[in-house]
């Protein structure tokens, strides 16, 4: 099977990295082969002879050695496993603007395959100053569209879901229904509290994120409590809400923020057990979602112990601090 791998793709081949000895392989795993870089084209090509949809095809190839081009500077900080676990998972991305545009572009360059995106509002001028995929060639275009056209012509294993609606409590459970992990970009307290309790339900990664002015904060979250409990106690009024959205946003925030939604949500996806969460992380955790993941009920990536510490960023210092819930 190798031999005839690798004569297939010889007209595609772009680069050959050498073979490593055992445990110095990028992600701590062994190899003794030489891996082959391709053009997608010769990808594209495999995946149709075999019946198999792109992302599937690349999940299974580079754990045969054989990398995409595209994937080609991942190599040395993922390894075969993480790269196909990536590929097969499934992400909730909720409102694509300021945080959203740049969370999923961020994922979708690194390697998940599958991007659930909503979002209700189109693009205005507003949003010039700070959304990723906001331009004068996407002006009154639906986000959610506009972000998971862009997307497909970015990462060429991407599949996208597109959902021009605006997420309502009873809509929550459906939306997150099927993920790996659920990423928040909205811009109501309220919206987010349900959406972290979803996931929770859910079993899933609920990966936090807000934005104001120059700073914002980010966390990533399992359960067994939802966290936005102990940040908003009071919630957010009407008055409070439309304030905040008078407010101004500047243009580092949501990428600096997004960054470390990104890297949040990348780490919950490849946490191959509860014992590699992220320091700080509580004992407590869903026994039903332990009994999933022991069963292999669980989706590729998912993981029952997540539980960052929040961080905050003030880019007008500019600082990062963290704060554990205890």
């Amino acid at each position: 099977m190798a031999s005839s791998l690798r004569a297939f793709f010889k007209p595609y081949l772009r680069a050959i990295y050498p073979a490593r000895s055992a445990g110095a392989a990028p992600g701590g795993c062994g190899a003794s082969r030489e891996i082959w870089f391709a053009a997608m084209t010769g990808i594209r090509a495999w995946a149709a002879g075999q019946g198999l949809p792109t992302r599937e095809a690349v999940a299974r190839l580079v754990t045969a050695g054989i990398w995409p081009e595209s994937f080609r500077r991942n190599y040395g900080l993922f390894s075969a496993q993480d790269m196909a676990r990536l590929l097969r998972c499934r992400v909730l991305v909720l409102g694509c603007g300021g945080l959203g545009g740049h969370v999923a572009e961020l994922l979708a360059r690194t390697g998940v395959g599958f991007l659930r995106l909503v979002d209700n509002d189109v693009f205005d001028e507003s949003n010039l100053n700070r959304q990723r995929f906001c331009a004068e060639s996407t002006l009154g275009r639906p986000k959610a569209l506009a972000v998971g056209q862009a997307l497909t012509d970015i990462a060429f294993h991407l599949e996208v879901e597109a959902l021009q609606v605006e997420a309502s409590e009873a809509d929550m459970p459906e939306l997150v229904s099927g993920m790996d992990a659920v990423v928040d970009c909205l811009d109501n307290i309220g919206a987010k509290l349900m959406l972290e309790k979803a996931s929770l339900a859910a079993c899933r990664p609920f990966i936090h994120g807000s934005i104001l002015r120059e700073e914002g904060f980010a966390y990533a979250n399992s359960g067994p409590d939802a966290c936005l409990d102990v940040l908003y106690p009071e919630g957010q009024g009407a008055e409070e809400l439309a304030l905040s959205r008078r407010e101004a946003v500047g243009t580092l925030a949501p990428a600096a923020v997004a960054c470390l939604m990104a890297k949040l949500c990348l780490r919950a996806l490849t946490a191959p057990a509860p014992a590699h969460a992220f320091a700080g992380a509580g004992d407590a955790a869903h026994a039903a979602c332990d009994a999933e993941a022991i069963s292999g009920a669980v989706a590729p990536g998912a993981s029952s112990s997540v539980r960052s510490p929040l961080y905050h960023l003030d880019l007008s210092v500019p600082e990062l601090e963290r704060f554990f819930w205890d």
